[in-house]
């Protein structure tokens, strides 16, 4: 059984566009996860490395994917779940 609840995604497209999946992780509250595949990745750190298309896993605070409008694409009471401190019983 997995322990993720997708809360939103969306599949690669024929025109190529990347494919995401926005979700929670059930015993973990406060944070959800943005996933990116097909993404070029471009580590500046690394001197302007640019990588071919890759995936991307995002650990963001709930609060902080609010401000990027992401708990706009999740229905209410998804969003209100996965920001519920005391869900799963977590303590």
């Amino acid at each position: 059984m997995g322990t993720k609840i997708t809360l939103a995604h969306h599949s690669e497209s024929e025109d190529g566009n990347p494919s995401w999946q926005l979700y929670e992780e059930v015993f973990e509250a406060g944070v959800v996860y943005l996933q990116l595949e097909g993404v070029p990745v471009d580590f500046t750190t690394l001197g302007n490395m640019e990588h071919g298309p890759g995936t991307v896993r995002l650990r963001l605070p709930t609060e902080t994917a609010k401000q990027l409008g992401l708990h706009s694409i999740v229905p209410p009471e998804q969003w209100e779940r996965a920001c519920d401190p005391s869900k799963w019983g977590s303590p």
